[in-house]
């Protein structure tokens, strides 16, 4: 009896051991959902959560072929091109800012005006490996700078709806949920803070984000007149923009965005606000969440991203008379075109 007695105890011990182990395997596998209701393994979601800002596309990836489901086909970049002479350096940024598309596999959609459009297409594309969409800008039907951001916008559009109706079974709306980049080319190492800036617009927390310059960075990275002109006309529309209930946060104060930085985001479902908005400069980018924001009860966020432009971007304008006077005439150009849409 003794021994049968002892036989049993050492199998249930066993048992509980064996039980205990298959419950900690189950907890560290377990799946679980993320903000955006797709199922994501937890160790998966732990290092996504924990990884650094300009490191977060990547650890969004396990293996090769399995990448963030919340991510693939959600979110885009568009940008708009013109190099008469490809010696410019910021043709070879643009070249970089394609091969950063392609490390991080986010599909970039540029509207290119080059007089050689073919050839400076060729090169986008064999950069991007697969990740870069470069199309000719129809200049009759989209004119200038504020004509090509349509025209990218409308292009990546239509491929986010096509993608995620295709990937979700032909489900209706899907494309809804997707997201919108837009940058300037020369700034290379924004696409590598995309999935930083896009977060709030996923996870159903924002319509329109406007990320911010880290300061620090701003000053050091960028040529000092133009840190100077972009602050001053920042606070100058912080100012104004007060005057409207949609920029106030819960305590009153204005929200403050980087207004000049030019990088924005949306949701992919506003993409028609600016393809219906006729400007053609700078104001392309900026007004339509303006009234987005004041007209249509649009909620509008800040993010800061540790920015850091190109030295030779630096080295090249500062100093420079042609720049500061192209300072001065953007200041002129939104002083006037934004800031009548900020005044009441």
């Amino acid at each position: 009896y003794e021994q049968r007695r002892i036989t049993s105890n050492r199998m249930l011990k066993c048992v509980v051991g064996l039980a205990a182990c298959l419950f900690l395997a189950l907890y560290i596998i377990r799946p679980t959902f993320n903000s955006n209701n797709n199922l994501v393994p937890a160790f998966q979601q732990q290092q996504y959560a924990t990884a650094s800002p300009s490191n977060r596309m990547l650890a969004a990836k396990t293996k090769k072929g399995n990448e963030h489901k919340s991510f693939k086909y959600r979110a885009v970049v568009v940008t708009t091109t013109y190099y008469p002479d490809r010696t410019d350096i910021r043709f070879d940024l643009a070249l970089e800012l394609c091969r950063l598309a392609a490390h991080h596999k986010t599909h970039l959609f540029i509207v290119d005006g080059s007089p050689n459009h073919a050839t400076v297409s060729d090169n986008f594309q064999k950069a991007g490996k697969g990740y870069v969409h470069a199309i000719e800008q129809k200049h009759k039907k989209y004119s200038g700078k504020g004509g090509a951001l349509r025209q990218a916008i409308m292009e990546a559009t239509l491929w986010i709806k096509h993608n995620n109706n295709a990937n979700h079974g032909g489900a209706s709306g899907q494309w809804k949920d997707a997201a919108i980049v837009f940058t300037e080319p020369e700034k290379v190492d924004m696409m590598n803070h995309i999935h930083q800036i896009v977060a709030p617009l996923l996870e159903g927390k924002a319509d329109v984000v406007v990320p911010t310059r880290q300061d620090e960075l701003f000053h050091d990275t960028y040529p000092i007149e133009q840190y100077h002109s972009e602050s001053f006309g920042n606070k100058h529309f912080d100012i104004l923009s007060k005057q409207n209930e949609g920029f106030r946060s819960d305590t009153g104060e204005g929200t403050a965005l980087d207004w000049l930085f030019g990088p924005f985001a949306f949701r992919a479902e506003l993409a028609r606000k600016w393809m219906t908005y006729g400007g053609d400069s700078w104001d392309a980018q900026m007004i339509p969440y303006v009234r987005g924001v004041r007209k249509r009860n649009w909620r509008i966020a800040s993010v800061v991203v540790d920015f850091k432009h190109e030295e030779v971007m630096k080295g090249q304008e500062e100093g420079g008379k042609a720049w500061t006077e192209k300072r001065l005439l953007q200041l002129n150009l939104l002083f006037d075109l934004l800031g009548k849409e900020l005044s009441p």
